[in-house]
């Protein structure tokens, strides 16, 4: 839930700024529309997991290796 709403609202924003350099900078109107949606794709999908925190339960863990004294020096 909380991607959605952070994704709509980056979209919204990003639509804003956009149409704002647009028309600040007497460039197409078409920044807007390409610039939202791009922000809330990002925010919304997240590719490189640096917004929302990986579920742990998604990840597997790799077992342990025992702790032996060929594998640790300081044990023998």
């Amino acid at each position: 839930m909380k991607r959605l709403v952070a994704a709509g609202l980056w979209f919204y924003a990003f639509w804003y700024l956009g149409s704002t350099i647009a028309g600040l900078l007497g460039l197409p109107d078409l920044i807007g529309p390409v610039l939202g949606p791009a922000a809330a794709i990002i925010v919304g999908v997240d590719p490189r997991g640096a917004i929302w925190a990986r579920d742990a339960a998604a990840i597997p863990a790799a077992p342990a290796a025992p702790v032996t004294a060929a594998t640790e020096p300081g044990l023998a």
